[in-house]
């Protein structure tokens, strides 16, 4: 492992251990490590991969073949250092949407991913801090060339999603605003005042510290409670709504003004602690 890397424990998610940072600057994962980001059971996941020579591969070691993966690296993953990080959004788009009991969680993840790259975001919620390589430190340096790649990973994760059925309202919001803020700095345009940042109650909770694999079961449970806190504080208005896939399903959630919702934080902690216990 490079020298001047520094990892820190960030949650049972992202255990460290889990991870090995290569001299290349990318991360192999272990089985364990791969199954915690999926939320799913490690047991199935490495009889998957280890099946992919057979002549029946299992669905995940099947969807991976069909990306260019050799059968016989993959059957070997854990043997050999384990996942590589080009091959975990596959194995988190099998769970998320291919798996006969999807993985909200693993969906979840994969939207991480395709917001900042998969790299840059294991990096980030590890606590890895590395020298910038010269070809990174230009990326940075030149706002054109940041915006050409965010595009470009924009365009590839809309792919794989619309193969999936496409996207819903909430992560097209997200796409729509991550290519419009790219392109104003990358043209050196001043940026037009920001509209205010919209929260759900699970994004209120994984910010308060909900574990990823309860949040959205606590926000079916308290949503009521924070609606009707809202209405109070407007005058009786409800807030507004998207449609989000939850589950498999599609359902409209409610959407509450960031600045509000941080106001409730305490609150949030208090409750994650009584449904904790």
């Amino acid at each position: 492992m490079p020298g001047d890397l520094l990892v820190t424990q960030d949650a049972p998610l992202f255990d460290a251990s889990q991870f090995k940072l290569q001299d290349d600057g990318t991360f192999r994962i272990s089985i364990r490590g791969m199954a915690a980001m999926a939320g799913i059971d490690h047991r199935g996941l490495s009889r998957s991969l280890k099946s992919a020579g057979d002549e029946n591969a299992l669905p995940c070691a099947r969807s991976l073949l069909l990306q260019g993966f050799c059968p016989g690296d993959v059957s070997a993953w854990s043997e050999t250092g384990g996942i590589p990080e080009e091959a975990a959004p596959f194995i988190l788009e099998h769970y998320a949407f291919a798996a006969a009991a999807s993985s909200q969680q693993a969906r979840a993840v994969l939207l991480a991913f395709s917001r900042v790259g998969i790299n840059a975001y294991l990096k980030d919620k590890l606590g890895v801090t590395t020298e910038p390589a010269p070809a990174l430190a230009l990326a940075e340096s030149d706002p054109l060339e940041r915006t050409k790649t965010i595009i470009s990973l924009v365009e590839s994760s809309l792919d794989i999603l619309d193969r999936l059925g496409g996207v819903d309202d909430r992560e097209s919001m997200i796409y729509r605003d991550l290519v419009n803020n790219s392109l104003v700095r990358g043209t050196g345009n001043a940026l037009l005042p920001p509209p205010v940042k919209m929260m759900t109650v699970s994004e209120a909770l994984l910010a308060c510290g909900a574990p990823p694999s309860k949040a959205t079961a606590f926000a079916t449970k308290l949503g009521k409670a924070v609606k009707a806190m809202y209405r109070r504080d407007h005058d009786g208005r409800d807030p507004k709504t998207h449609k989000q896939n939850v589950k498999g399903r599609t359902i409209d959630v409610a959407d509450y003004e960031e600045p509000w919702m941080t106001g409730l934080f305490p609150q949030f902690k208090q409750w994650i602690k009584e449904l904790m216990a």
